[in-house]
């Protein structure tokens, strides 16, 4: 009881009076007039209690049965105390205003007749009053009582209404702002993100390709020049990331579990509404896509519970398991059926933003009391969170620290050791025992062929990924023959190195698009003039065999992509050096001839 009148607003309070007000007048009459009535005192001051508690037990647990019992149990006992006491007559006047202040939507139709004619008129009959006297006095002032309790509900509604929108104006402004604030620190993710793989890359490159070019360099004067260039070329890099720096959402430092305390202490600070927040588990690093997806999620669910769902409380859950980051929020609002099936722009658009990191949202509800919207995200989403061992090879010092500071900005990237001859990466692999080492071919007296097979010779699950500056068809067929996991130019882009470094850990073989193509026109002619035709030398990875399989279901590149989370191009690359291995021109042949030799079943 006491958890349902703590709700309560000014005007039950007020209504409570008066009907606390009715009596007590009723309990001054009886003790008034006791004397001349026959009935037992208990029964005479225990009646009125009865009929002011009945009521109200029934207003706060069956709302919508209140005005039909405040009709039958206060009218009869006001007709009943008339036939007693004929001055009794105006008693009924603060129960007519009652019954007209919760005669909400149409439910004065009916109420409006039985308290304003029916009572009045048999309330008549029990006083003997004339049916003139009974349209003048009793009829037009229960009337009034009713039409001033009507009208002072209607005040009360749109005083309510004026709340609702004040606080409504309330979320939407923090929304937009929280909204304004996330799109501006996304934007500038995405700012640095870009100069840090262009034009940082670009610069990268650059001093890669003088440092080559000035150690062939005979002419001083030139080489002089060229220094300046380089000079020139590492200060822009420096300027860069300290833009790249700058530019960073300093807000995305902050781990999500602060993150999502400070937005939600603004939000009950901005709406007045209860926001319980609790998380389970020990956070892990999240990249800074999730972290704005999970923040924005909570936003949007906790806009939409109080606009739409009117909650006045809101529990929000962080589990951090070992499989998924959860995010749970529940409220005590409620959603209408047409919301809970069809998703709203903003659920809409959580749901793509979930889709997108390979998340999922569900809603549900109990008895339409309360609401739970669960927003899951795989730990694996973030295209790999183990911290990969890397080692770098290159002759050459100044290329050696263009690929650290390209490899060091990510965080699932770790250099282990850098080399600067073959011998050195074969020294240090076997220290460090890298999962991967990213090397140069050419190299004096061990190049990075003769190293790898040295590498791969002691321990053959360490991955190798060959680069050179210059495109070499004979010189990657070779690379590829004798184990290399990848073929790779300088010249590649950041994003797609670590993109290939990644798919090379997983267990694929990647091959520089530019020149992928000739690489398996050669190792096609290889196979064909070789005449290899056994199932066992064809060296099918267990992915290739996967992509045969689907296309031998009819799926096209882009199904097979989105099916095994990989680019499209990524796809198209696997399907044509598996064509080469093969011998075949096109997927009906590859798919006819991988059935023939049970490569993949019929």
């Amino acid at each position: 009881m006491y958890d349902i009148i703590k709700k309560w607003y000014w005007y039950d309070w007020m209504v409570f009076a008066v009907r606390s007000i009715w009596l007590l007048s009723v309990l001054i009459g009886l003790w008034e007039f006791h004397n001349i009535l026959s009935f037992p005192f208990w029964i005479l001051f225990g009646l009125p209690f009865i009929v002011f508690s009945i009521p109200f037990l029934i207003q706060q647990f069956f709302r919508k049965y209140f005005i039909l019992t405040e009709i039958i149990i206060s009218g009869s006992y006001c007709i009943f105390l008339t036939f007693l006491l004929h001055d009794a007559l105006w008693q009924f006047i603060p129960i007519a205003f009652v019954i007209g202040f919760y005669s909400i939507l149409r439910v004065y139709i009916w109420s409006g007749p039985l308290t304003i004619v029916v009572i009045p008129f048999i309330i008549g009959m029990v006083t003997d009053q004339s049916l003139t006297d009974t349209f003048l006095r009793l009829i037009s002032n229960y009337g009034v009582a009713f039409g001033l309790g009507y009208a002072f509900q209607l005040l009360v509604t749109n005083h309510k209404q004026s709340l609702i929108i004040h606080k409504q104006n309330n979320v939407l402004e923090q929304y937009v702002y929280e909204v304004e604030q996330l799109t501006l620190q996304e934007e500038r993710n995405r700012l640095s993100r870009e100069l840090h793989d262009t034009v940082g890359h670009t610069f990268t490159t650059m001093i890669m390709g003088m440092e080559t070019i000035h150690s062939s360099l005979a002419d001083e004067k030139v080489g002089h020049k060229l220094n300046v260039l380089l000079n020139t070329a590492r200060d822009g890099l420096q300027d860069m990331r300290k833009l790249v720096h700058q530019l960073e959402p300093s807000a995305m430092n902050l781990s999500l579990v602060q993150y999502v305390k400070q937005l939600i202490d603004k939000f009950m600070e901005s709406t007045d509404t209860s926001v319980k927040f609790r998380y389970f588990g020990d956070e892990y690093n999240l990249s800074k896509e999730v972290k704005l997806t999970i923040i924005r999620c909570i936003q949007e669910t906790l806009t939409n519970a109080v606009r739409h769902g009117q909650a006045s409380e809101i529990k929000v859950s962080l589990y951090f398991d070992s499989l998924e980051l959860r995010l749970q929020v529940e409220d005590n609002g409620v959603l209408e059926q047409a919301k809970k099936i069809e998703l709203g722009f903003g659920l809409r658009a959580m749901k793509e933003r979930l889709q997108a990191l390979q998340g999922n949202l569900s809603i549900h509800t109990d008895n339409m009391e309360e609401t739970v919207i669960i927003c899951t995200i795989p730990r694996n989403s973030e295209a790999n969170t183990e911290t990969l061992k890397v080692i770098l090879v290159d002759d050459q010092p100044g290329i050696l620290d263009g690929l650290k500071t390209t490899l060091e900005s990510h965080n699932q990237l770790q250099i282990v050791g850098i080399a600067e001859s073959g011998e050195d990466a074969l020294s240090l692999s076997s220290l460090n025992q890298p999962d991967i080492v990213l090397m140069d071919v050419n190299m004096p007296n061990m190049n990075g062929i003769e190293a790898m097979e040295a590498i791969k010779e002691k321990n053959p699950m360490i991955k190798i990924v060959i680069l050179s500056s210059f495109e070499n068809i004979d010189q990657a067929v070779e690379a590829l023959q004798k184990g290399a996991n990848g073929y790779l130019l300088k010249s590649i882009q950041a994003k797609e190195l670590i993109d290939t470094l990644r798919f090379i850990h997983r267990g694929d073989t990647i091959i520089y698009h530019e020149i992928a193509n000739q690489v398996f026109e050669k190792l096609k002619e290889q196979n064909i003039s070789a005449g290899k035709h056994d199932k066992n030398d064809y060296g099918l990875t267990s992915r290739e065999i996967e992509i045969i399989h689907y296309l031998a279901k009819g799926m096209r590149y882009k199904t097979i992509a989105a099916r095994l989370f990989l680019s499209e191009g990524t796809v198209r690359n696997y399907a044509s050096e598996m064509y080469a291995k093969l011998g075949v021109n096109n997927r009906d042949q590859a798919v006819e001839k991988c059935i023939e030799n049970g490569l993949i079943p019929n």
